[in-house]
């Protein structure tokens, strides 16, 4: 099978502008850093609620694979997103971007947006949401800075609670191993020339094989191919989607698989950021909403809903669950099982729902 362009295309533009949204949608850049770009996206007609936070994990997709994601939120509320750079374009003087600076990256878009924002973080994203969340709720008990709503989607805040093959996978090299081995340098011609990064080529071939096993079986992705049920299948093809693949910094890359997978620093309690140890426990006034896929072969039922039992300072009514039988992966935030299932469960615990509106 060959690469589709769009992941030549991702690759040599410094910015890939994949959120072509609808007419009439207004777009504003909040914040940012060379390392990635806070976008509002406001609903045609004008803001109708408080703003819907999506934070794309920091995996080597580009944050367009959650396109589905943002149109659905869009039809009730302002969208923001964590517009995460290609690193092979962030030019070495800006320094190499870590775990540590993923938790501020979202902590501060938090703060940026204000009262009332509902964050939802997939997959990897979960771990330094969950941790951004809380150092907001122990900030010198400025509880009013934390967001109203936090849900959790396919996220391994726990990836022993219910381990997959892709966890021991994971687990079966040691940190040196993953800062050392996977990574390269990005070569001359681009502004990143130099950085160490784990490349792009290196998670394509990585999905490609993932993908291979998926076909020999009736599986999610196996179906989706066979018949795409994406928003917009003619101008964004899901395995368009899939394939739309970054350098990430390799000291981020390494740092995130030896905090979440190996060490599990998070559900040990034993997380820092800034010197700070984070406490989930501290979050009082943020609901909890955790979504996982039965059939979920990356982020297996368990792991997600983890994250419930680091929040026992929350009343049984600020928490919410989802399991969707039978759901893999992908169907969580692309196409008709997000569509039916998972975006009116979200709107439901007021995930997106119609709510303050956000200053202009």
């Amino acid at each position: 099978m060959d690469p589709p362009s769009c992941l030549y295309r991702g690759a040599e533009q410094p910015e890939y502008r994949g959120f072509r949204l609808a007419p009439g949608v207004g777009r504003t850049e909040l914040d940012g850093t060379p390392f990635y770009r806070l976008r509002l996206f406001r609903p045609a007609g004008g803001a109708r609620g408080a703003p819907v936070l999506i934070v794309p994990p920091l995996s080597g997709h580009f944050p367009v694979l959650l396109r589905d994601m943002v149109l659905g939120f869009l039809e009730e509320a302002p969208v923001a997103v964590i517009d995460w750079a290609n690193v092979r374009h962030v030019p070495l003087a800006a320094g190499t971007f870590g775990l540590g600076d993923n938790i501020a990256a979202i902590r501060r878009a938090i703060v940026a947006l204000g009262p009332g924002v509902s964050v939802v973080a997939l997959c990897q994203a979960g771990v330094p949401a969950l941790a951004a969340v809380a150092d907001l709720a122990a900030a010198g008990g400025r509880d009013e800075a934390a967001p109203a709503a936090l849900s959790l989607v396919a996220a391994p805040i726990d990836p022993l609670a219910n381990p997959t093959a892709v966890v021991d996978l994971i687990r079966a090299h040691s940190r040196y191993w993953y800062d050392i081995v996977p990574t390269a340098t990005v070569p001359p011609g681009p502004a990143g020339q130099g950085r160490w990064v784990y490349p792009a080529t290196t998670q394509l071939a990585a999905l490609h094989a993932y993908l291979g096993r998926q076909l020999e079986a009736d599986t999610e992705l196996a179906r989706k191919l066979a018949r795409d049920d994406g928003a917009d299948p003619a101008r964004f093809p899901f395995l368009d989607l899939y394939t739309s693949i970054m350098d990430v910094d390799a000291r981020h890359f390494a740092e995130n698989i030896d905090a979440v997978f190996l060490r599990r620093l998070l559900p040990r309690g034993a997380l820092t950021f800034e010197g700070r140890t984070i406490d989930p426990g501290v979050i009082r006034r943020t609901v909890l909403t955790t979504v996982e896929g039965g059939a979920d072969d990356i982020a297996a039922p368990g792991q997600t809903v983890a994250a419930q039992a680091l929040c026992p300072a929350l009343p049984a009514g600020a928490r919410h669950g989802l399991v969707v039988p039978e759901a893999g992966h992908f169907s969580l935030f692309h196409g008709e099982v997000w569509r039916r299932e998972v975006l009116p469960f979200l709107r439901s615990t007021g995930i997106g729902a119609p709510g303050p509106a956000p200053a202009p």
